[in-house]
């Protein structure tokens, strides 16, 4: 053999995974998803000014390498119509064809359309009329195919002249292609090619064909192009052909001889042809193809396999390059393709794609080369790697591992003479790589070897073998590795920290002796020699509070010395004086990343790594370009310390999956990215603007009251968009930087701007010319100029008559102040002699005057003693007023006061107020009183109401406080006072904490300012009490006026509802929450979707519905019991939530379904990244029963107002939706689309026609032989399910309707049975006949499936061997370990197991290796590309020697050609099985099938 199996499968696990990790630039798609009419894309082009056009079966659209928008057309006539070609002529015009609507010339300078066909009205005008094909070559006409007819179209008058027609003898022929050749014009038909001479107006018929190739599709032409040397292209439904046409001038003069033609490839569709220098690009019904015209060898462009698109149908129909050599391509169902151009050449390592022992771990944290190997320090051992060989050996994984540290992780590699010195996690060792010898340094002085054992950091290694560290606790140390002397490092040294140092670093290219040592911001050089530091630079006082650490540096050939600074940018000082240089912000230059590992190349350019790829700088022009996975790098992720420049100049940079390398020469930019900017777009938030699609967008006119102006502008580039710096100015203000590619001013001011557009290319830094956008905001009507100068006239004339008013109310004023002052000196002399009412007394008289008796109390006399007057005082105040009347007249005291009550003659009492004063004395005996008196009765009236009212306002349970008009407190109750923690004093209301917020105390205040008097407010709240307590309150405000009812108050009332609103809020909880998630129920999530959907709608934004189902629930629930069923529930909806954003909803309807609302969508990609990150978090980590448990979510996603209007519309499709989601064996989401409702309603309607179909037995088994090469005999059949009287859908669809229904297992035994009775009659004929059953993953989780099979072999009485299982990688990936418990129950059956479709899946090697596989069965999507696809060829070559070193045998299935069979036998398969065969039979004739003798189809193979 020469080679062992694990050699083999060494070798072959290798190649597969080469294929499968190869790296190459993105792939974008253009879809409906992204705005695209229609699917189906007929034609592109890429117009002057640089924007894609692309035809369509619904629409015409462009694209600005942003946005597609809809070209509707003149009245909307283009809009949803099938676009058949669109082209472009010399002078900029763009021709567009319609089968439906006409033709028309667009001019995109002016945005006018002209008409020149009209919209045909008949089938017959649809045929004859319409033009399916176009070329200028001149301003003056167009070329046009019409129908059958090869025309001329005048442009200037519209007339078209037929110059010639196919002949008539072919039916529903029509010219499909033009191509104009040095005078020559070639037209490509559905029944051959012709040629037209300009210049003579004659037509020959172009011979591209051989007399042996008589197929009607070699004759049917779609595509010219110029091969090499004088050779014309032709491009047919089946082939593609090379035509001599270097003496066309001598052959068109003699039509009797024929052009010399060639066959190059056959069995093509070629729909367009793309010849760059000998190398032709193909778009064929195969998808792209590449061809090369001298070799003749054929290769297959995979990049669309190879993303994450699958094609519905493998055909490109058009393509069409742009100036980056980026490529567009058509299809008939998925879009429009964007392939970017291959210009970098970046080499990839992965531990899973090199032979060997692969990688120690993914992560690289080191590389050194070191005895022609690169050697890598990862986050688990070393590794060496031989990059010519592509192998690898991993030494030192999981050395030293414990509970708590888990890894060997090397942080640093340093080699010295014949060793490598490992800095690590554990500690610093030295690692042998002839003896694989691991050990720890030693010191001179053993007292010192803690130190060298111990953690350590800021390692560097010079060439003189000096080791520089620092110890966490014992300072800076160095380490001789040759004397193994250990000498500490004091002086100036000792001012640091070392725990905060960050340490040593190599030390400058000039002095190799001098290592760097950074610490607290400031980079020093360390003279060993003096045993000083010298700063060359320190970082900003005002960057003290950030930590910052020094990350690379490296001097360029300019002399600068470039430092990577974390928290702080990137620093060039020179390199002599240590001065500043450059400060460059990576966040102004938006890189936003820490940069790594600078290194110089040989041409002067700086690289370094990030955390964003690969950055190349560019001394001279401050220029950085980036390098991401777009661009061919395996990760954006790269570590810092993991870089190598090797010897013969390439650069490696360690990663989180790897490592990259690359020769900086292959990756130099040739020219520019971008040579023009284009305003592309205007849109105002105020009003919708009328699109206008003219170019160049030069001018736009605004009102006044427009506000929300949105610029849109693009570089027409179609790759590295994300990459484009844009920078805008508006008039002479300052120019601002961005990434986006649009711009928004809230408002503009009345007046002229001019608002410039720069973009900067990210390959070369160059800045484009500046589109221009002349912006003018009209003035509004009392603004305009005229207006002014009548506003000026107007405030002449007001001032002038204030003036002369003013004075004239100065002069009334005066003359009324003289007045008043004269009232005034009346009044008061009129007051002191009457006051309010008057009494006296006399000495000399014995009684009172008392002139309120009669004029207020009722009784007859005015003048009563003081005993009769003693009488009528109330008895509560007459010894009062007794006792201050004695005082009065007995003592010097001069004044008289007391209030009391008088009675009324008719018998109530009124309050009096009395002072009197003596007016008269004899000595000290007071001889004459006079005094006033004051009816007080109102007063004290009020005063007992007060005191009513103050016993309420203290007892109540209310919460109570008074306000002065001013809002200072005047008045709380106790309840007040006791619940908020307030004292009895009145003081302002900031004292009082109600636990409200600022807005809401400023929002009462506001609401108090406007209440009138007698007016009331209220209103709910919450409040929060002194002991942090929380309550609802009814708050009830109310104006109180005074007097003169004016406002004097406000009285607030808070009245606690606490115990009222907990009920009701559990009642709301029960109407609307979920008891068993929390989440809301439906009837919640309905009015919470409808509110949604009508802010979207008033915002004219989206909102996005996902439907959500647990995969395979009802498998859980029988599995693990309803209660273990609930958590799952609980976990998914916990989870659920906790994914999602905090504006969305999600909510659930009952079971295992839910349902969520995404809110406020601005992309579509949002919602895509919200699927993703719901169905990742699901599927983590879920334990059921001591059981790891698989979770998968089917998602149905509707998009208002894409797919619905209203609510329950929108419900409905995201439902149809998720139907569609679940199709999927795992987890998946789709997007509804509008078909789906028909399909739906089929599907349904299918599911109900499979159940009837099972229980009355109409469905029967096909056969389909498997033939031995060496006997060339029939040795078995595989059984295929077909339904007779089925004519909904293939056996394909039904069959995923029968897994989605759980019908499939019974199908499949009711098959089984039925195969197993024609069998047993068979092998009386064959003995050894055996029949392939098909197995799903549906079935392995069948409990009964082994017993079942058991029963039918003894029901039919036929051995196990009989009959063999053929399973996909499908089921062992979905339940690896129950299946593994299946297969090996079958084999202990005695059956055999096959793996079909081999190679398609992702980890066949792994399978191989883990379970009982018999016989490998190579799939027919690898076959059918023999002789076209060599990678295809090779796969198959790979899994031929696989099964053959592994002891298994091969079946290729879709044999269906003698060169195919040719090459499988070639190859050393043994057993075949395809159409070249036979198709499938029904049991009838399957006995012809077994005695039938093959041995004429292998001798033509």
């Amino acid at each position: 053999m020469g080679m062992s199996i694990n050699g083999f499968i060494t070798a072959i696990f290798v190649l597969f995974m080469l294929i499968s990790v190869e790296v190459t630039a993105q792939v974008k798609r253009l879809s409906p998803s992204e705005g695209l009419s229609q699917s189906y894309v007929n034609t592109m082009l890429i117009d002057n000014n640089g924007y894609l056009w692309l035809s369509t079966e619904g629409g015409l659209n462009r694209y600005d390498g942003y946005q597609v928008i809809p070209i509707n057309g003149p009245n909307g006539e283009l809009e949803e119509a099938i676009i058949d070609r669109i082209y472009q002529d010399p002078e900029g015009q763009i021709w567009i064809a319609s089968l439906l609507a006409g033709l028309f010339r667009y001019d995109p300078q002016t945005d006018t359309y002209q008409q020149y066909l009209k919209k045909p009205v008949t089938e017959e005008q649809i045929l004859q009329q319409s033009v399916f094909t176009m070329l200028a070559t001149d301003d003056k006409s167009l070329w046009v195919g019409q129908g059958r007819v090869f025309a001329k179209l005048d442009i200037a008058s519209g007339s078209i002249t037929p110059l010639f027609k196919l002949p008539e003898q072919f039916e529903n022929a029509f010219v499909r292609t033009l191509f104009h050749y040095n005078g020559y014009i070639f037209i490509g038909s559905t029944d051959g090619a012709y040629v037209f001479n300009i210049a003579t107006q004659q037509v020959r018929p172009l011979e591209h064909l051989s007399e042996t190739d008589v197929h009607i599709y070699q004759n049917n032409v779609k595509s010219f192009a110029l091969g090499d040397s004088n050779q014309l292209l032709v491009g047919a439904v089946k082939g593609l052909y090379a035509v001599d046409i270097s003496n066309i001038e001598t052959l068109f003069n003699n039509s009797e001889q024929a052009f010399t033609s060639e066959k190059l490839l056959a069995d093509l569709n070629v729909w367009d042809i793309d010849n760059q220098q000998g190398i032709v690009d193909l778009a064929t019904d195969k998808g792209l193809l590449s061809f090369n015209l001298t070799t003749k060898i054929v290769v297959k462009n995979k990049r669309i396999q190879q993303s994450k698109y699958t094609l519905a149908d493998t055909s490109i129909i058009d393509m069409v390059k742009d100036k980056s050599g980026g490529m567009w391509l058509a299809t008939k169902t998925d879009g429009a393709f964007y392939l970017s151009g291959d210009n970098y050449k970046f080499y990839n390592v992965e531990g899973s794609a090199i032979g060997g022992d692969g990688f120690s771990h993914h992560s690289v944290w080191a590389i050194k080369q070191f005895q022609d190997k690169l050697w890598l320090g990862t986050h688990n051992g070393l590794t060496a790697v031989d990059i010519k060989n592509n192998t690898s050996r991993v030494y030192l994984k999981d050395y030293k591992v414990d509970l708590l540290t888990t890894e060997f992780t090397v942080f640093k590699i340093m080699p010295y003479k014949n060793k490598l010195w490992l800095h690590s996690n554990r500690g610093l060792f030295i690692f042998d790589p002839q003896t694989q010898q691991l050990t720890q340094p030693k010191t001179a002085s053993p007292k010192n070897q803690i130190f060298i054992n111990d953690w350590m950091h800021g390692i560097t290694l010079l060439e003189n073998g000096d080791l520089y560290f620092v110890h966490p606790d014992h300072g800076m140390f160095k380490y001789n590795v040759d004397s193994q002397v250990l000498t500490p490092l004091k002086g100036e040294f000792s001012q640091f920290d070392p725990f905060l140092a960050y340490g040593f670093l190599p030390p400058l290219p000039s002095k190799p002796q001098r290592p760097l040592f950074f610490s607290g911001g400031v980079l020093y050089q360390f003279n060993p020699d003096e045993r000083s530091l010298n700063t060359l630079y320190k970082v900003p006082k005002h960057h003290d509070n950030v930590a910052v650490s020094i990350l690379s540096y490296v001097e360029d050939r300019q002399g600068i010395l470039w430092l990577s600074l974390s928290n702080f940018g990137l620093i060039g000082i020179d390199a002599n004086s240590y001065e500043l240089v450059h400060t460059i912000d990576l966040d102004k230059n938006k890189l936003g990343t820490l940069l790594y590992d600078m290194v110089l190349d040989e041409e002067g350019m700086v690289w370094m790594s990030s955390h964003k790829g690969i950055w190349r700088l560019n001394p001279s022009t401050i220029h950085f370009q980036q390098f991401t996975t777009s661009d061919g790098v395996l990760s954006a992720e790269f570590n810092s310390g993991a870089m190598a420049k090797l010897n013969d100049g390439r650069i490696a940079y360690g990663s989180l999956k790897g490592f990259t390398y690359f020769d900086p020469k292959e990756n130099k930019n040739s020219q520019g990215l971008l040579d023009q900017v284009n305003i592309t777009r205007i849109n105002l938030m105020s009003r919708d603007l009328s699109i206008n699609l003219q170019q160049p967008l030069k001018n736009i006119t605004l009102n006044h009251d427009d506000i929300g102006l949105e610029i849109a502008f693009s570089a027409m580039s179609f790759s590295f968009q994300e990459r484009i710096i844009y920078e805008y100015q508006l008039d002479k203000g300052k120019k601002s930087y961005t990434r986006n590619n649009r711009v928004v001013f809230p408002k503009l001011n009345p007046g002229s701007y001019q608002l410039k557009v720069w973009a900067k290319d990210p390959l070369t830094g160059d800045y484009t010319a500046p589109a221009t956008l002349n912006i003018k905001v009209r003035y509004p009507l009392w603004r305009a100029p005229y207006f002014l100068a009548l506003y000026t006239i107007l405030l002449i004339t007001i001032v002038t008559a204030w003036v002369m008013r003013r004075n004239k109310i100065q002069r009334i004023l005066l003359a009324a102040h003289k007045e008043s002052q004269d009232s005034e000196a009346r009044l008061k002399l009129a007051l002191e002699g009457s006051e309010s009412g008057v009494w006296d007394w006399q000495a000399s008289q014995l009684n009172i005057y008392q002139p309120r008796l009669v004029n207020e109390l009722g009784y007859e006399d005015d003048s009563v003693s003081l005993d009769d007057y003693l009488e009528k005082i109330h008895p509560q105040e007459r010894a009062i007023f007794r006792l201050e009347w004695l005082e009065f007249l007995s003592t010097d005291k001069g004044y008289f006061n007391c209030t009391y009550r008088l009675r009324h003659a008719k018998g109530h009492w009124r309050w009096y107020k009395d002072f009197g004063k003596v007016v008269e004395w004899d000595k000290k005996t007071p001889q004459k009183v006079a005094g006033t008196y004051t009816n007080m009765t109102r007063e004290r009236v009020f005063e007992e109401h007060a005191r009513l009212f103050t016993a309420a306002f203290e007892q109540t349970r209310d919460w109570v406080f008074i306000l002065d008009k001013n809002f200072n407190i005047r008045a709380s109750n106790k309840s007040l006072q006791s619940a908020f923690g307030l004292s009895a004093e009145p003081r302002s209301t900031r004292a009082l904490n109600l636990g409200m917020s600022r807005s809401s105390y400023f929002d009462y205040l506001r609401i108090m300012q406007k209440l009138e008097v007698g007016e009331h407010f209220s209103c709910e709240d919450t409040v929060v009490l002194a002991n942090k307590e929380q309550r609802h309150v009814l708050v009830k405000i109310s104006a109180v006026a005074d007097e003169s009812q004016r406002l004097s108050s406000f009285v607030i009332i808070l009245t606690d509802i606490h115990a009222q609103k907990s009920a009701e809020s559990e009642l709301h909880i029960l109407a609307n929450y979920d008891s068993l998630t929390g989440l809301p129920n439906r009837t919640l999530f309905n009015d919470r979707a409808i509110h949604a959907i009508d802010q979207a709608r008033r915002h004219q934004c989206k909102v996005a519905l996902l439907h959500v189902n647990i995969k395979r629930f009802k498998y859980f629930n029988d599995s693990f019991g309803t209660e273990n069923a609930d958590e799952i529930i609980k976990l998914v909806a916990n989870r659920l939530k906790t994914a999602l954003r905090p504006c969305d909803s999600v909510a659930r309807l009952g079971g295992d379904e839910f349902v969520i609302l995404v809110e406020d969508i601005q992309q579509i990609e949002e919602v895509l990244l919200i699927c993703t990150k719901l169905m990742d978090c699901v599927s983590k980590d879920i334990v059921m029963n001591q059981q790891s448990v698989n979770v998968h979510l089917s998602i149905g996603v509707a998009i208002f107002p894409d797919d619905a209007a209203h609510y329950k519309a929108l419900l409905k499709a995201s439902n149809v939706a998720l139907y569609y989601a679940k199709d999927g064996l795992e987890g998946c989401y789709k997007f509804y689309k509008q078909e789906m409702n028909q399909r739906v309603e089929r599907a349904m309607h299918l599911e109900s026609q499979l159940i009837k179909a099972y229980h009355e037995h109409e469905f029967c088994n096909y056969y389909q032989p498997i033939i031995n090469a060496s006997t060339q005999k029939t040795v078995g059949f595989e059984v295929l399910l077909r339904w007779p009287d089925n004519q909904l859908a293939s056996t394909q669809e039904f069959a995923n309707v029968a897994e989605n229904i759980g019908l499939i297992t019974k199908i499949m035994l009711q098959t089984f049975k039925r195969a197993l009775v024609q069998l047993a009659r068979w092998r009386k004929v064959c003995p050894d006949l055996y029949l392939s059953i098909n197995l799903s993953a549906l079935d392995f989780e069948f409990i009964g499936l082994v017993p079942e099979i058991r029963q039918a072999l003894n029901n039919a009485a036929l051995p196990p061997e009989a009959i063999v299982f053929e399973i996909t990688e499908s089921i062992l990936m979905r339940d690896s370990e129950h299946a593994l418990k299946n297969m090996d129950l079958l084999k202990q059956l005695g059956c055999k197991l096959y793996m079909d479709d081999f190679g398609t899946g992702y980890a066949s090697l792994t399978y191989l290796k883990r379970f009982p596989i018999d016989v490998l069965k190579i799939d027919r999507s690898f076959v059918q590309d023999i002789g076209i696809d060599s990678d295809n060829e090779a796969i198959i070559q790979s899994t031929l020697t696989l099964a053959s070193s592994l002891g298994k045998e091969c079946i290729a299935e879709g044999v269906e050609s003698a060169h195919q069979l040719a090459f499988l036998k070639a190859q050393g398969c043994s057993y075949f099985q395809g159409y070249l065969f036979s198709k499938a039979v029904p049991k009838e004739q399957v006995l012809e099938l077994i005695e039938h003798d093959w041995h004429p189809v292998f001798s033509q193979a």
